[in-house]
């Protein structure tokens, strides 16, 4: 996961060198592609993750509240930063009143702005992967580092021990 994660960053981290004239071939398609492959390949282990070990009769409202917990974070997430991405463009148009072509590239601004806090929340989402997410073999107790030897199914998150 830490990987996807951090794959997601590195996506989003190019469209913060965004200009108003900037190519889609050449710098918003690699990003978009990153950032899809990093949620994509994020979004497996950690739903697999989040029900693991539960009981079968468990199983369906986990999944649920894995689900809604998603949507709602998406929401929250969205709404921070659009707020981010509104005040840096109106505090870019104040710090240049009446420049030319101003509008753009206060959004392009704006939307960099945003996109920093998005790549600081996922190497932040990476850092609590890497931390909390061991390793074990099935029945044992896992190393310290993960390196239990433990199979692909076999990730247990370290706070629920």
């Amino acid at each position: 996961m830490a990987a996807s994660f951090l794959t997601s960053a590195i996506g989003l981290l190019l469209l913060t060198g965004m200009k108003v004239d900037s190519s889609y071939l050449a710098l918003i398609l690699p990003s978009q592609i990153l950032l899809g492959l990093g949620t994509g390949t994020a979004f497996l282990p950690a739903m697999s993750l989040a029900t693991h070990g539960l009981r079968p009769h468990d199983a369906g409202i986990a999944s649920a509240m894995v689900n809604t917990s998603q949507q709602i974070g998406a929401s929250i997430g969205t709404a921070l930063l659009n707020t981010v991405a509104a005040s840096a463009t109106a505090a870019w148009l104040l710090d240049r009143p009446g420049a030319a072509g101003a509008t753009n590239q206060a959004v392009v601004h704006g939307y960099a702005a945003a996109v920093w806090w998005a790549v600081g929340i996922l190497v932040v989402a990476a850092l609590v992967a890497v931390t909390l997410v061991r390793v074990r073999e099935p029945g044992g107790t896992g190393a310290a580092d993960g390196s239990s030897g433990g199979t692909a199914g076999d990730v247990t998150p370290l706070l629920v021990h």
